[in-house]
């Protein structure tokens, strides 16, 4: 990965290269982890409208990354995300509305989310993530729960 190149193109406003590099901050790909570039540069991908962005920056405000946690705004970036059909966002919010990451557990929003996360599975390689909404909406119709698609 050429990080000069994604600089230069980052700071000329290029979505792509702002989430890639604000990514590569938040994890330390290629460079030290820097929660503020991250956070400078996904809130730019993200004002406009990019859903990866706002996936990663939704997990910055999520896991208090260099900011105070803000469960709220999280959400409110992963369920934008999610709705563009961010699979990373779906199964976020899967984990958050089953409540096995924030106490806000509401199961049937859990029960949407894995399975819009689900539906993707053709287009997803086989990770854990397609494992964990496949136990989940499997569990969720033993149970008897009505789920769609």
């Amino acid at each position: 990965m050429n990080i000069d190149k994604l600089r230069n193109e980052a700071a000329n406003g290029q979505v792509a290269a702002q989430t890639i590099l604000g990514i590569c901050h938040l994890d330390g790909y290629e460079v030290e982890v820097n929660y503020q570039e991250a956070f400078r540069l996904l809130s730019a991908a993200s004002a406009r409208g990019v859903p990866r962005a706002m996936t990663n920056l939704a997990r910055i405000y999520s896991e208090g990354l260099g900011v105070a946690k803000d469960p709220s705004e999280a959400i409110r970036l992963y369920e934008r995300a999610a709705k563009a059909g961010e699979f990373d966002a779906q199964i976020a919010l899967g984990r958050i509305y089953s409540g096995k990451v924030e106490a806000l557990a509401n199961l049937d929003e859990s029960l949407v989310w894995y399975s819009r996360a689900l539906a993707q599975a053709d287009n997803v390689a086989e990770c854990q993530e397609i494992q964990e909404a496949r136990a989940y909406v499997e569990a969720a119709r033993s149970a008897g729960h009505h789920v769609e698609g």
